[in-house]
Protein backbone atom coordinates (compact mmCIF):
# COMPACT_ATOMS: atom_id res chain seq x y z
CA UNK A 1 0.00 0.00 0.00
CA UNK A 2 1.79 3.22 -0.52
CA UNK A 3 2.64 5.91 1.78
CA UNK A 4 -0.03 8.77 2.24
CA UNK A 5 1.18 11.86 0.92
CA UNK A 6 2.26 15.01 2.75
CA UNK A 7 -0.21 17.37 3.24
CA UNK A 8 0.16 20.32 1.06
CA UNK A 9 1.87 23.53 2.85
CA UNK A 10 -0.64 26.57 3.28
CA UNK A 11 1.25 29.42 1.66
CA UNK A 12 1.50 32.68 4.35
CA UNK A 13 2.72 35.52 4.10
CA UNK A 14 5.64 37.33 6.13
CA UNK A 15 2.97 39.69 6.89
CA UNK A 16 0.52 37.68 8.13
CA UNK A 17 3.52 35.76 10.28
CA UNK A 18 4.55 38.87 11.91
CA UNK A 19 1.37 39.93 13.05
CA UNK A 20 1.11 37.00 14.25
CA UNK A 21 3.99 36.58 16.25
CA UNK A 22 3.22 40.34 17.58
CA UNK A 23 -0.06 39.38 18.79
CA UNK A 24 1.15 36.47 20.40
CA UNK A 25 4.02 37.86 22.13
CA UNK A 26 1.36 40.27 23.43
CA UNK A 27 2.70 43.58 21.51
CA UNK A 28 -0.36 44.89 19.67
CA UNK A 29 -2.09 45.88 22.71
CA UNK A 30 -0.67 45.80 26.29
CA UNK A 31 -1.90 43.24 28.56
CA UNK A 32 -4.37 44.53 32.20
CA UNK A 33 -0.98 44.30 34.98
CA UNK A 34 -3.63 40.84 36.60
CA UNK A 35 -2.14 39.04 33.85
CA UNK A 36 0.99 39.91 34.09
CA UNK A 37 2.46 36.53 35.46
CA UNK A 38 0.08 34.97 32.33
CA UNK A 39 2.00 37.00 29.60
CA UNK A 40 5.22 36.16 30.85
CA UNK A 41 4.16 32.53 30.83
CA UNK A 42 2.69 32.75 26.96
CA UNK A 43 5.92 33.95 25.53
CA UNK A 44 8.16 30.87 26.98
CA UNK A 45 9.84 33.41 29.62
CA UNK A 46 11.77 36.38 29.65
CA UNK A 47 15.45 36.23 29.38
CA UNK A 48 16.52 38.17 32.62
CA UNK A 49 20.75 37.99 32.45
CA UNK A 50 20.31 41.68 32.75
CA UNK A 51 17.91 42.02 35.25
CA UNK A 52 16.84 45.42 34.24
CA UNK A 53 15.96 44.37 30.49
CA UNK A 54 14.19 41.61 31.78
CA UNK A 55 11.65 43.70 33.79
CA UNK A 56 11.30 45.99 30.56
CA UNK A 57 10.50 43.25 28.41
CA UNK A 58 7.44 42.35 30.87
CA UNK A 59 6.73 46.78 30.64
CA UNK A 60 6.11 46.55 26.99
CA UNK A 61 3.88 43.94 27.07
CA UNK A 62 1.95 44.46 30.20
CA UNK A 63 0.27 47.52 31.83
CA UNK A 64 2.54 47.78 34.45
CA UNK A 65 5.57 49.22 36.82
CA UNK A 66 8.72 47.25 36.76
CA UNK A 67 8.45 47.34 41.54
CA UNK A 68 5.31 45.17 39.78
CA UNK A 69 7.80 42.50 38.13
CA UNK A 70 9.56 42.60 41.16
CA UNK A 71 7.17 42.39 43.58
CA UNK A 72 5.59 38.88 41.92
CA UNK A 73 9.00 38.00 41.41
CA UNK A 74 10.65 38.00 45.21
CA UNK A 75 7.26 39.00 46.99
CA UNK A 76 3.95 37.16 45.70
CA UNK A 77 6.93 33.92 44.23
CA UNK A 78 4.28 34.34 41.33
CA UNK A 79 7.69 34.71 39.31
CA UNK A 80 10.55 32.41 39.67
CA UNK A 81 14.41 33.57 38.11
CA UNK A 82 16.42 30.52 37.22
CA UNK A 83 19.09 29.27 34.61
CA UNK A 84 16.57 27.47 31.80
CA UNK A 85 16.48 27.56 28.18
CA UNK A 86 20.22 27.98 26.63
CA UNK A 87 21.41 27.83 30.19
CA UNK A 88 20.62 31.24 30.16
CA UNK A 89 19.15 33.27 33.02
CA UNK A 90 14.90 33.58 32.95
CA UNK A 91 11.91 34.19 34.43
CA UNK A 92 9.15 32.53 34.00
CA UNK A 93 5.74 31.73 36.19
CA UNK A 94 6.66 30.12 39.12
CA UNK A 95 3.69 27.30 38.55
CA UNK A 96 5.34 26.36 35.42
CA UNK A 97 9.19 25.76 36.83
CA UNK A 98 8.40 21.84 37.43
CA UNK A 99 7.76 21.53 33.56
CA UNK A 100 10.63 23.81 32.80
CA UNK A 101 13.14 21.08 35.05
CA UNK A 102 11.57 18.21 33.89
CA UNK A 103 12.69 18.58 30.66
CA UNK A 104 15.82 20.60 31.14
CA UNK A 105 17.05 18.17 33.48
CA UNK A 106 17.03 15.21 31.20
CA UNK A 107 17.28 17.30 27.54
CA UNK A 108 18.82 20.79 29.03
CA UNK A 109 22.22 21.88 27.72
CA UNK A 110 24.38 18.66 27.72
CA UNK A 111 27.72 18.57 30.18
CA UNK A 112 29.97 17.67 27.62
CA UNK A 113 33.30 16.22 28.14
CA UNK A 114 34.70 19.65 26.91
CA UNK A 115 32.72 21.54 29.66
CA UNK A 116 34.03 18.56 31.51
CA UNK A 117 37.27 19.56 30.74
CA UNK A 118 37.42 23.38 30.67
CA UNK A 119 35.32 23.19 34.22
CA UNK A 120 38.43 21.00 35.31
CA UNK A 121 35.77 18.19 36.83
CA UNK A 122 34.45 14.77 36.15
CA UNK A 123 30.84 14.03 35.76
CA UNK A 124 30.90 11.78 38.85
CA UNK A 125 32.17 14.60 40.57
CA UNK A 126 29.57 16.60 39.02
CA UNK A 127 26.83 14.80 39.85
CA UNK A 128 28.15 14.15 43.80
CA UNK A 129 27.94 18.01 43.80
CA UNK A 130 24.54 18.89 42.42
CA UNK A 131 23.24 16.44 45.07
CA UNK A 132 25.22 18.03 47.60
CA UNK A 133 24.04 21.48 46.75
CA UNK A 134 20.12 20.26 46.69
CA UNK A 135 21.11 19.11 49.97
CA UNK A 136 22.14 22.27 51.28
CA UNK A 137 19.39 24.41 50.20
CA UNK A 138 16.92 22.22 52.11
CA UNK A 139 15.13 24.82 53.90
CA UNK A 140 17.40 28.08 54.07
CA UNK A 141 18.49 30.62 51.48
CA UNK A 142 21.95 31.01 51.26
CA UNK A 143 24.80 33.29 49.25
CA UNK A 144 27.24 31.78 46.88
CA UNK A 145 29.39 32.02 49.57
CA UNK A 146 27.61 30.67 52.24
CA UNK A 147 26.92 27.84 50.03
CA UNK A 148 30.58 27.10 48.72
CA UNK A 149 31.24 26.62 52.60
CA UNK A 150 28.91 23.81 52.81
CA UNK A 151 29.08 22.23 49.85
CA UNK A 152 33.29 22.69 48.44
CA UNK A 153 34.74 21.43 52.11
CA UNK A 154 36.88 18.49 51.48
CA UNK A 155 36.22 18.45 47.79
CA UNK A 156 38.96 19.95 45.37
CA UNK A 157 40.21 22.84 44.39
CA UNK A 158 39.11 22.31 40.96
CA UNK A 159 35.20 22.06 42.29
CA UNK A 160 35.33 24.87 44.63
CA UNK A 161 36.87 26.90 41.36
CA UNK A 162 33.79 25.82 39.62
CA UNK A 163 30.91 26.78 42.09
CA UNK A 164 32.89 30.56 42.33
CA UNK A 165 32.29 30.49 38.50
CA UNK A 166 30.04 33.98 38.28
CA UNK A 167 29.03 32.55 35.09
CA UNK A 168 27.32 29.96 37.19
CA UNK A 169 29.23 26.99 36.09
CA UNK A 170 28.64 24.19 38.57
CA UNK A 171 24.99 25.72 39.60
CA UNK A 172 23.38 25.75 35.94
CA UNK A 173 22.62 21.77 35.81
CA UNK A 174 21.74 22.06 39.46
CA UNK A 175 19.10 24.80 38.53
CA UNK A 176 18.24 22.81 35.44
CA UNK A 177 17.31 19.63 38.11
CA UNK A 178 14.87 21.52 39.77
CA UNK A 179 16.84 21.43 42.70
CA UNK A 180 18.14 25.51 42.74
CA UNK A 181 16.75 28.96 41.61
CA UNK A 182 17.24 32.37 43.01
CA UNK A 183 16.27 34.02 45.81
CA UNK A 184 16.29 37.42 47.15
CA UNK A 185 19.30 39.15 47.22
CA UNK A 186 21.10 40.13 50.75
CA UNK A 187 22.67 43.30 50.43
CA UNK A 188 25.16 43.09 47.42
CA UNK A 189 24.72 39.32 47.36
CA UNK A 190 22.47 36.80 45.77
CA UNK A 191 21.12 34.07 47.19
CA UNK A 192 19.84 30.74 46.31
CA UNK A 193 17.26 28.68 47.51
CA UNK A 194 15.51 25.19 47.06
CA UNK A 195 12.41 25.90 44.57
CA UNK A 196 9.70 23.35 46.63
CA UNK A 197 10.93 25.52 49.59
CA UNK A 198 10.67 29.10 47.94
CA UNK A 199 7.51 28.37 46.28
CA UNK A 200 5.68 26.24 48.53
CA UNK A 201 4.47 23.56 45.88
CA UNK A 202 5.80 20.81 43.48
CA UNK A 203 4.49 18.47 41.09
CA UNK A 204 6.46 15.37 39.63
CA UNK A 205 6.55 15.91 35.76
CA UNK A 206 6.96 13.39 32.78
CA UNK A 207 10.10 14.64 30.95
CA UNK A 208 8.98 13.33 26.86
CA UNK A 209 5.46 15.48 28.09
CA UNK A 210 7.22 18.54 29.60
CA UNK A 211 9.27 18.92 26.71
CA UNK A 212 6.22 18.16 24.05
CA UNK A 213 4.22 21.27 26.45
CA UNK A 214 6.90 23.36 26.10
CA UNK A 215 7.21 22.91 22.33
CA UNK A 216 3.98 23.12 22.22
CA UNK A 217 4.12 26.47 24.14
CA UNK A 218 6.90 27.41 22.15
CA UNK A 219 5.02 27.13 18.44
CA UNK A 220 1.88 29.22 19.96
CA UNK A 221 3.98 32.11 20.86
CA UNK A 222 6.76 31.76 17.62
CA UNK A 223 5.65 29.95 15.19
CA UNK A 224 5.79 29.44 12.57
CA UNK A 225 8.73 27.42 13.16
CA UNK A 226 10.70 25.10 12.48
CA UNK A 227 12.23 22.30 14.60
CA UNK A 228 15.81 24.07 14.09
CA UNK A 229 14.37 27.16 15.23
CA UNK A 230 13.07 25.39 18.43
CA UNK A 231 16.31 24.39 18.66
CA UNK A 232 17.96 27.67 18.61
CA UNK A 233 15.35 28.84 21.38
CA UNK A 234 16.03 25.61 23.42
CA UNK A 235 19.73 25.01 23.78
CA UNK A 236 21.95 22.63 21.75
CA UNK A 237 20.83 18.97 23.30
CA UNK A 238 21.32 16.33 19.89
CA UNK A 239 17.82 14.82 18.29
CA UNK A 240 15.73 17.23 21.31
CA UNK A 241 14.22 19.25 17.92
CA UNK A 242 13.27 15.75 16.44
CA UNK A 243 11.94 14.67 19.61
CA UNK A 244 9.87 17.64 20.08
CA UNK A 245 8.13 17.83 16.65
CA UNK A 246 7.72 14.05 16.32
CA UNK A 247 5.45 14.33 19.90
CA UNK A 248 3.59 16.82 17.87
CA UNK A 249 3.05 15.77 14.64
CA UNK A 250 -0.41 15.05 14.76
CA UNK A 251 -0.61 18.72 15.80
CA UNK A 252 1.44 20.16 13.05
CA UNK A 253 0.78 21.83 9.94
CA UNK A 254 3.00 22.38 7.42
CA UNK A 255 3.25 26.22 6.11
CA UNK A 256 5.23 27.85 3.31
CA UNK A 257 6.21 31.64 4.25
CA UNK A 258 7.19 32.91 0.85
CA UNK A 259 9.47 30.14 0.12
CA UNK A 260 10.47 28.93 3.71
CA UNK A 261 9.23 25.97 4.86
CA UNK A 262 7.83 25.84 8.46
CA UNK A 263 5.26 24.33 10.37
CA UNK A 264 2.31 25.69 12.45
CA UNK A 265 0.13 24.21 14.75
CA UNK A 266 -3.24 23.18 13.25
CA UNK A 267 -5.00 25.04 16.15
CA UNK A 268 -3.39 28.47 15.30
CA UNK A 269 -4.32 27.92 11.31
CA UNK A 270 -7.34 30.06 11.08
CA UNK A 271 -5.90 32.80 13.11
CA UNK A 272 -2.17 32.54 11.19
CA UNK A 273 -4.13 32.79 7.60
CA UNK A 274 -6.02 36.04 8.64
CA UNK A 275 -5.60 39.38 6.76
CA UNK A 276 -2.09 41.07 8.85
CA UNK A 277 -3.59 43.40 11.92
CA UNK A 278 -2.44 47.13 12.44
CA UNK A 279 0.43 46.81 14.74
CA UNK A 280 2.32 50.25 15.78
CA UNK A 281 6.21 50.69 16.92
CA UNK A 282 7.34 49.41 19.40
CA UNK A 283 10.49 49.70 21.77
CA UNK A 284 11.83 46.20 22.70
CA UNK A 285 14.49 46.47 25.42
CA UNK A 286 17.66 44.39 24.98
CA UNK A 287 17.45 40.94 25.14
CA UNK A 288 13.68 40.62 23.96
CA UNK A 289 12.02 37.38 23.30
CA UNK A 290 10.51 38.65 19.86
CA UNK A 291 14.04 38.31 18.86
CA UNK A 292 15.26 35.33 20.63
CA UNK A 293 13.26 32.58 19.12
CA UNK A 294 14.70 31.30 15.81
CA UNK A 295 17.80 30.22 14.06
CA UNK A 296 17.81 33.42 12.02
CA UNK A 297 16.78 37.16 12.52
CA UNK A 298 17.37 37.59 8.33
CA UNK A 299 13.06 38.02 8.34
CA UNK A 300 13.33 40.69 11.01
CA UNK A 301 16.42 42.90 9.68
CA UNK A 302 18.61 42.89 6.35
CA UNK A 303 22.22 41.27 7.05
CA UNK A 304 23.92 44.42 6.79
CA UNK A 305 22.47 45.56 10.29
CA UNK A 306 22.91 42.27 11.68
CA UNK A 307 25.91 43.48 13.55
CA UNK A 308 23.85 46.90 14.99
CA UNK A 309 21.37 44.63 16.57
CA UNK A 310 23.65 40.89 17.26
CA UNK A 311 26.40 42.80 19.01
CA UNK A 312 29.85 40.64 20.25
CA UNK A 313 29.82 38.53 23.73
CA UNK A 314 26.26 37.15 22.51
CA UNK A 315 24.22 40.57 23.51
CA UNK A 316 21.29 41.72 21.51
CA UNK A 317 20.54 45.27 21.29
CA UNK A 318 17.06 47.21 22.24
CA UNK A 319 15.51 47.52 18.72
CA UNK A 320 12.56 49.73 17.43
CA UNK A 321 9.69 47.40 15.39
CA UNK A 322 7.80 48.68 12.53
CA UNK A 323 5.30 46.21 11.45
CA UNK A 324 6.96 43.14 13.24
CA UNK A 325 10.65 44.47 11.79
CA UNK A 326 13.39 46.07 13.16
CA UNK A 327 13.45 49.67 11.79
CA UNK A 328 16.13 51.09 14.44
CA UNK A 329 18.27 50.27 18.06
CA UNK A 330 17.71 52.32 20.88
CA UNK A 331 19.65 53.35 24.10
CA UNK A 332 18.49 55.15 27.32
CA UNK A 333 19.80 56.48 30.25
CA UNK A 334 17.79 57.83 33.12
CA UNK A 335 18.44 61.85 34.71
CA UNK A 336 16.48 62.28 37.55
CA UNK A 337 13.16 61.88 36.83
CA UNK A 338 13.21 62.11 32.82
CA UNK A 339 13.96 58.90 30.72
CA UNK A 340 16.81 59.43 27.83
CA UNK A 341 16.09 57.83 24.84
CA UNK A 342 18.53 57.67 21.62
CA UNK A 343 17.06 56.33 18.59
CA UNK A 344 19.82 54.95 15.67
CA UNK A 345 17.55 54.28 12.43
CA UNK A 346 18.89 51.81 9.79
CA UNK A 347 16.65 54.44 7.62
CA UNK A 348 15.02 57.90 8.35
CA UNK A 349 12.10 57.37 10.48
CA UNK A 350 9.05 59.08 9.31
CA UNK A 351 7.02 61.70 11.28
CA UNK A 352 4.14 59.29 12.46
CA UNK A 353 6.94 56.50 13.31
CA UNK A 354 8.75 59.19 15.48
CA UNK A 355 5.54 60.34 17.27
CA UNK A 356 4.56 56.61 18.00
CA UNK A 357 8.21 56.43 19.40
CA UNK A 358 8.15 59.21 21.86
CA UNK A 359 4.79 57.89 22.98
CA UNK A 360 6.29 54.37 23.59
CA UNK A 361 9.33 55.54 25.61
CA UNK A 362 6.87 58.07 27.56
CA UNK A 363 5.40 54.41 28.67
CA UNK A 364 8.46 52.92 29.38
CA UNK A 365 9.21 56.11 31.50
CA UNK A 366 6.18 55.77 33.52
CA UNK A 367 6.66 52.08 33.77
CA UNK A 368 10.30 53.05 35.79
CA UNK A 369 8.56 55.65 37.76
CA UNK A 370 9.78 58.51 35.98
CA UNK A 371 7.85 61.80 35.04
CA UNK A 372 8.86 62.34 31.46
CA UNK A 373 11.01 60.81 28.27
CA UNK A 374 12.66 62.47 25.89
CA UNK A 375 13.82 60.83 22.70
CA UNK A 376 16.77 62.38 19.83
CA UNK A 377 17.54 60.53 16.96
CA UNK A 378 21.10 60.42 16.61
Amino acid sequence: MPKPSAPAAVDLSWAQVLSFRLDRQHLTEKAPKKDLVGVVGDIGGVQAQVMSAAELQVAVRVDCKVDDVRKALWKDRKLVKTWLMRATLHLIPAADLPVYTAATGSYGMRNTNAWLKWMQITERELNDVIDAIGEALDGQALTREELIAKVAKGRSERVQLGLKSGWGGILKPVARKGLLCFGPSRGQSVTFVRPQDWLGSWRDVDPDAALAELARRYLRAYGPATKNDFVRWWGQWPGVGTMAWTALAKELVPVNVEGQRADVLEADLDRITESPGESTPQLLPSFDPYLMGHNTRDHLFASEHRARVSRVAGWISAVVLVEGRVVATWTHQPAKQTLNVIVEPFKKLSPSTLKQVRARAQSLASALGLDEAAVRVA
